[in-house]
């Protein structure tokens, strides 16, 4: 028997496949396997009990957002095996990824906490610290990653739409943070900041290209395989 899917559905399944893509094997395939097959049983149970098909979607996009926090906590643990560190150094897209969501939120409250209301001078001066302590955090993290690489006795590299949008997505984590950190600078450093922000432009633009180039390849296969 099959189930047909909807949004909600297809969004808590890209999630858990979102959350688990770098995890350590077998523990994302397992987690993986766990998540999606309750999912497949709800959606049955609701078939099966001829529930409203929005209503089953709702469940499902609750119990996605209501385990985000479960989710990231089991990432987080799974990060404190021996060898990640090592791994994430070798692979550093995922790490700067990851710091680069935390970054973009907090620098942009911490700038709005600056602003004429009243009582938010600490939030902003919290968050601010955050913001500069994740931007030298990503710096350090790519520095040893190129450095690392730069030394490393072959080198391969991946031409597609995928790899080209992993390599936008580190980019921009490295010239954001780059700004942030210097742009209250003076004299060549704030030159810097600037530089950055527009090579932050182009990765995005990059960014944008290789996610539409990456969608338009899987409709002209999915289309084509629906013609054959």
């Amino acid at each position: 028997m099959t189930v047909s899917t909807g949004p909600a559905a297809r969004l808590a399944a890209w999630w858990v496949r979102s959350y688990t893509r770098t995890a350590p094997e077998p523990e994302g395939a397992d987690r993986r396997a766990e998540v999606l097959a309750d999912m497949h049983d709800e959606l049955l149970d609701s078939k099966d009990r001829r529930l409203p098909s929005g209503l089953a979607s709702r469940s499902i996009l609750g119990r996605a957002l209501r385990g985000v926090p479960a989710d990231l906590v089991w990432r987080l643990q799974l990060e404190r095996q021996p060898g990640r560190l090592e791994w994430h150094l070798a692979h550093p897209g995922s790490l700067l990824a990851a710091l680069f969501v935390l970054l973009v939120p907090a620098s942009m409250v911490a700038d709005a906490a600056r602003g004429p209301a009243p009582g938010l001078e600490a939030v902003g001066g919290a968050l601010s610290a955050i913001a500069v302590l994740l931007s030298a955090g990503i710096v350090v993290v790519a520095g040893v990653a190129l450095t690392r690489r730069a030394f490393a006795r072959s080198v391969y590299l991946r031409w597609g739409a995928t790899s080209v949008r992993r390599a936008a997505l580190s980019a921009m984590a490295v010239l954001w943070a780059g700004a942030l950190l210097w742009r209250f600078a003076e004299g060549p450093l704030e030159a810097l900041s600037a530089l950055a922000w527009a090579g932050f432009g182009l990765a995005l633009v990059v960014y944008v290209l290789a996610v539409a180039a990456g969608l338009a390849r899987r409709v002209f296969i999915d289309n084509r395989k629906v013609s054959s």
